[in-house]
């Protein structure tokens, strides 16, 4: 530790530590356009500048951003001097900036809008005409008006440093000097529009966010994002039950201040589905809309019906990566106390590609983000066992967990479903697993669901609703809960974090672990360590 002197207050910090963020953690904000913590300290906006003694009595102006603390260190933040050299640096920033703030799409949560309100003249004293530079598509994601420009260079410096891909950089020369994208280049890398999440204004925008309502309207949810089985930590932004922006939540030894542009706007997948809003059951060889108690009662008369049949059978359950853990806990305690069965199973899609940038920062092969967790929890990791059960006669019956919108049966799975005198299906939408069913009950998406999931490296991770089931859709965990209070089973807690205490004892590497302790961060299962794919 350090101890350092800041307006003639001292103070303790980590020595070695940035200044901007050694401030930051004494609650001192020092303003900054350039710098991001993701990225190497690159010191060209200058808004940061302060005084540090340099010698007894005797200061100096510095970039705040490429000063590393050590013991001793005097600074200045509120000095005349720093103040003057402010205002300039906003004076020369904004003369040829636009007026736009009433619709620029920054407008909240703008650097340029805080930092002129608190640093700048108030007045201009620029009276030459404003340079006027054409707005640009970058991208299939990106587009850049370049008037908003300020020339930080975050952007240059993401696809320098994090992505490794370069498409981006200055042209021009003095007050000519613009962002763009190299001949043949477009930005189109697979993390593009984390350019728009570090521009500190309204320059780079993604096309999906464009004329929204104001940021201020949104409810912000903290979740974690369902596209791969990394399990980026996000921030979804929601106005009247509806998603208009994810946003990459800092996890440092997941996905470190980044995410992958398929995991960004793969809400519209979820949201746009044609979703099952009430239970559907088979009459005639149709399925048919039907009541939920009506819906219950075929499931659970079907069910006897195959146990209490002839000959040895049993009726198995397979989990999906898409559910949470303690949903997929429920299903195989289903399974065990109300069917007397321990044929399990987990439906996998193939495989996706994986990719890893220059940073670490790693796009999984699985793009689910339950497996390992649905593994856990259901002792299994595939089909086989119940493909077997199935083929030999044993297995009659199947209670199945559905809901990834991307996964199709092979011919092989459902040729073998076809077989089955009943079947149950939880499931988001009419798939091809939803028709060869008996009875469907509606299930939630990833974003209406409550619990925990288990990525890649081992991390267990809160999930939290976004908003409620869409219309007749309910959680899949209260479902469970149903079928096993009306098959005569007690199924234990009725609440996630209940659920988990369960888990926590019965699950192997899952001891101890609680929702506080997972906390916004998440917990690595008992032993493990995170791998070094994590954070970028």
């Amino acid at each position: 530790m350090a101890t350092i002197t800041i307006d003639e207050k001292q103070y303790t910090v980590e020595e070695g530590r940035n200044l901007i963020d050694a401030a930051a953690d004494l609650g001192i904000d020092i303003p900054h356009f350039c710098y991001h913590p993701g990225l190497a300290p690159d010191g060209n906006c200058r808004m940061c500048l302060t005084e540090m003694e340099i010698r007894p009595g005797q200061f100096g102006i510095v970039t705040s951003c490429t000063i590393r603390i050590k013991d001793g260190m005097n600074f200045r933040f509120n000095s005349p001097a720093v103040l003057d050299n402010r205002k300039g640096i906003m004076e020369f920033l904004l003369i040829n900036h636009p007026l736009d703030c009433p619709w620029c799409d920054q407008a909240g949560e703008c650097k340029l809008q805080d930092h002129s309100f608190d640093h700048g003249r108030g007045h201009s004293r620029f009276v030459e005409t404003k340079r006027v530079p054409p707005k640009k598509d970058l991208g299939p994601h990106i587009t850049l008006y370049t008037t908003r420009c300020i020339l930080c260079q975050r952007c240059t410096r993401f696809c320098d440093e994090i992505t490794g891909t370069s498409e981006l950089g200055v042209v021009q020369m003095g007050s000519k000097s613009e962002i763009a994208t190299f001949e043949g280049m477009p930005l189109d890398n697979k993390m593009s529009a984390n350019v728009a999440d570090i521009c500190p204004v309204g320059a780079l925008v993604t096309k999906d966010f464009l004329y929204k309502p104001r940021i201020w309207h949104y409810d912000k949810v903290d979740t974690v994002c369902p596209g791969c089985a990394t399990g980026c930590n996000t921030t979804m932004e929601v106005l009247h039950q509806k998603i208009y922006r994810t946003r990459p939540r800092h996890n440092e030894e997941v996905n470190g201040y980044w995410m992958c542009d398929e995991g960004r706007f793969c809400y519209h997948d979820w949201q746009d589905a044609d979703r099952l809003k009430s239970p559907l059951k088979r009459e005639d060889g149709e399925l048919r809309q039907a009541t939920w108690p009506d819906a219950i009662e075929a499931a659970v008369s079907g069910i006897r019906s195959v146990l209490e049949g002839e000959g040895e059978s049993t009726i198995g359950v397979v989990g999906s990566s898409m559910a949470t853990n303690e949903e997929n806990y429920l299903l195989r305690k289903l399974g065990a106390e109300a069917f007397g069965s321990s044929r399990t199973g987990l439906n996998r899609k193939p495989d996706g590609e994986a990719w890893t940038s220059k940073s670490g920062f790693h796009i999984d092969a699985d793009k689910t983000p339950n497996t390992r967790g649905a593994g856990d929890m259901l002792g299994a990791d595939s089909l086989d066992d119940i493909l077997r059960g199935i083929g030999d006669g044993e297995i009659r019956g199947l209670y199945v967990l559905g809901g990834d919108i991307g996964q199709t049966l092979s011919p092989e799975v459902a040729e073998a479903f076809r077989k089955l005198e009943f079947l149950v299906v939880h499931d988001v939408r009419r798939s091809d697993l939803a028709e060869l069913a008996d009875v469907v009950f509606p299930g939630a998406i990833p974003f209406e669901k409550n619990g925990t999931m288990t990525n890649a490296q081992g991390r267990v991770q809160r999930l939290n609703p976004v908003f409620p089931p869409a219309g007749g859709a309910r959680e899949d965990g209260a479902v469970l809960r149903y079928v096993g209070q009306r098959m005569g089973v007690d199924m234990g807690g009725t609440d996630p974090a209940g659920i988990l205490e369960e888990i926590a004892g019965r699950v192997e590497g899952y001891a101890g672990l609680t929702f506080d302790l997972i906390g916004d961060q998440g917990a690595m299962k008992g032993g493990e360590e995170p791998s070094e794919a994590a954070g970028g």
